[in-house]
Order: structure tokens, then sequence, then C-alpha cells
């Protein structure tokens, strides 16, 4: 199963996309471990020209698909083994693009890629923060994932927050991680933008998508849904935005693929933000 059905020489791809069907640290609705196939169906059926950007599928560098790999339940085996696949490809200069899965294999990458930009800064498109010490006994929760980032050196923003607990809104203000709520994105999109201008120009950016960032009515199938998110076009106009800085790889997260909707949706993202990075923009 590759993305787009594209079959590419492994030597030649510029791109490298890495299934990670995890889920064991989910603490509402199970089956996001189903995510990363159910995506890589769905892909097949796009269309792939984008009247938005006059561009085809075939317009893309080279993509290589991984194959997808069972992975241990323990978080930190989880992590180990996804590092351990993705960095003979981040050796070869390759733009890396995880398939969650919950939330927690984005540390994987975000580890990998603090050793090699030691300024990297991360946006969060997330419904939650993300910001908690623990979560259900475990600091490798899905919910913990952005402190643990946050620890290792990765500055944060985080973007479409609409529901946190109180140790998280404090950890944020003590620490000045900037939290921009869905509302702030929907009412006053050009504050944010000016913000983000200041604030990402000249560093290495990781972007990680909690589906759950969207509003429900977009995109139902996530492990925790959240009312009050993010449009589909709200969502592509701060995609399109990032894009303009030096992205060095991304991850899309949280997919449950209950019905086969959620799937085609997510799976256009990932073809929607690989054309902004990678396809000049009109």
């Amino acid at each position: 199963m590759t993305f787009l059905g594209r079959e590419e020489n492994p030597e030649k791809a510029r791109i490298v996309l890495l299934p990670a069907p995890y889920d064991a640290t989910v603490s509402y609705l199970p089956g996001t471990r189903f995510g990363p196939r159910k995506l890589l169906e769905a892909s097949l059926y796009l269309e792939f020209y984008d009247e938005e950007l006059e561009c085809e599928a075939q317009n893309l560098p080279p993509i290589l698909t991984l194959p997808e790999e069972e992975l241990p339940l323990a978080p930190e085996k989880a992590l180990k083994h996804l590092k351990e696949r993705l960095t003979p490809h981040l050796k070869k200069g390759r733009f890396p693009v995880l398939l969650g899965g919950e939330h927690t294999i984005s540390l994987a990458a975000i580890e990998l890629l603090l050793n090699r930009y030691p300024e990297l800064l991360v946006v969060q498109f997330d419904a939650h923060t993300d910001l908690r010490s623990k979560y259900q006994g475990s600091p490798w929760s899905h919910a913990c994932v952005m402190r643990r980032a946050y620890e290792a050196g990765a500055r944060i923003i985080a973007l479409g927050v609409r529901a946190l607990s109180q140790e998280e809104h404090n950890f944020a203000k003590k620490n000045q991680i900037p939290l921009f709520w869905a509302r702030k994105l929907k009412e006053s999109p050009a504050e944010v933008f000016s913000f983000l201008e200041k604030e990402l120009r000249g560093f290495p950016l990781y972007v990680t998508i909690d589906l759950d960032a969207l509003d429900p009515a977009e995109l139902p199938g996530v492990g925790t849904p959240e009312p009050g998110g993010l449009s589909w076009y709200e969502m592509l106009s701060f995609l399109r935005f990032l894009a303009g800085f030096r992205v060095v790889g991304f991850d899309v997260v949280e997919l449950l693929p209950r019905e086969e909707r959620s799937a085609f949706v997510a799976a256009k993202l990932v073809y929607k933000f690989l054309s902004y990075l990678f396809c000049p923009l009109s």
C-alpha cells in the first residue's frame, strides 16, 4: 500500500512516509492504529489534479511509502522502533511524513529532528494542548506528547486549541508557550498570521496535525472530537501559509477510521500539504 498508489525507485525518493499504527495509550475511543492503512487506501481515490495549485500528483518529488509494521505496546519501545526506521532516511536527506496512529508517535520525528535542528519549532494543530506531565499514570500518553517535546528542547506554538486542563494552562503560561484558541483562528486570522510571520521566520519547522483540530462536522473520525474546530478551508489557509517557511517534516495523527469519509479527508489533507510544500505556489 503506497500513498497515491505511487511506485517509486527507493533510491530516488525525496519524501518518506512512515505509517505508525499505534494507539496503546488512547484514553477515549480506540482504533487510531488503523488510521495509517485507511488513509493510504483512501489516497488511491483522490482526484490527482489540484485546481488551486494547477499541480498533479506526478509533479511531486518521488515519494517512498514504507511498509506498515506492528509496533511494541510499550510507548518507549514503539518510539525507539519508529526512530530506527526513520533514521536512515533522514541521513539521506529525505523529508519525513509520519501517519498516525495516536499523537504519541510524533515524538519520534521531533526528537530525531531536534538532533539535526536544535532550534526546531513545532507548530501544533490540535484541539488539545497535550502538555500534561502524566496522564492515566503514563508520561508517554498522547496527552503528554507536547510536554515531552518541550522538555526535549523544542519550541511550541499551538493552534486550534479548545480543551485543556488547569495543569496545562498553568504550564503554558509559566513557560510562555503560545496557545491560539480555535475561535481566535476563526475570528482574527490576520492577527495570528502576523504573529506567526514574526515568530517562524528563520527557524526550521515541524508541523504536527492532530486531526481533531478540524471541526467534527468536517472530520468526525478522531479519538476525542471537540466542537468548534477549524473548517477545511481555514485549515488549508494556515497550511499554505506555513509552506512559505522552512518546514522540515510533518505528521498527521489521530485518524479513527470508523467511516470512510474521515480517511478520505485525512488523505486529501496530506496531499494538499505536500502540494503546498513541493509544487510551485500560484
